[in-house]
């Protein structure tokens, strides 16, 4: 239940206040940067796998385009959280690219993905991409402390 409350919180990342203003990593800032790192992992490997000739690139792009809204919000959630420290956006979105740019890469691996993917592709709901979000990023790369609840 706890993870369908977190995906249906995707839905309203547009909607929600930006966190910086509260100075600490909100609900919604957590979800976004759960989403990002995920969009990144996903074209890391993408890329990865074409590099050792398997092409996982159509189920990469169409999961893209099936969860376009929800990657779009995140992304200008983090934009709008970082938007106080020049270029702070930048170097979050480099040190993810790093992070999951390099490391070993085979071809059982690339079809792995490669389903996760189409599955997602096939999949339009906000929960099906929330249920797997959650469970291949359990803690996002994004620095500073979790907001502690009132």
């Amino acid at each position: 239940m706890k993870r369908l409350g977190a995906a249906i919180a995707l839905i309203s990342l547009s909607f929600g206040q930006s966190a910086q203003a509260q100075g600490c990593l909100d609900r919604q800032t957590l979800t976004a940067a759960r989403l990002h790192e995920f969009e990144a992992m996903m074209m890391a490997v993408s890329l990865r796998c074409r590099a050792i000739g398997v092409d996982i690139s159509a189920g990469y792009e169409a999961m893209g385009a099936t969860h376009r809204p929800a990657f779009a919000a995140a992304g200008r959630h983090l934009r709008t959280f970082f938007a106080d420290v020049p270029h702070a956006y930048d170097a979050y979105a480099t040190r993810l690219g790093n992070r999951y740019g390099g490391g070993a890469t085979d071809p059982a691996h690339c079809r792995s993905f490669d389903a996760v993917a189409q599955n997602l592709a096939a999949a339009p709901g906000v929960a099906a991409l929330g249920k797997v979000v959650f469970a291949m990023v359990a803690e996002p790369r994004i620095s500073g402390a979790t907001c502690t609840r009132p």
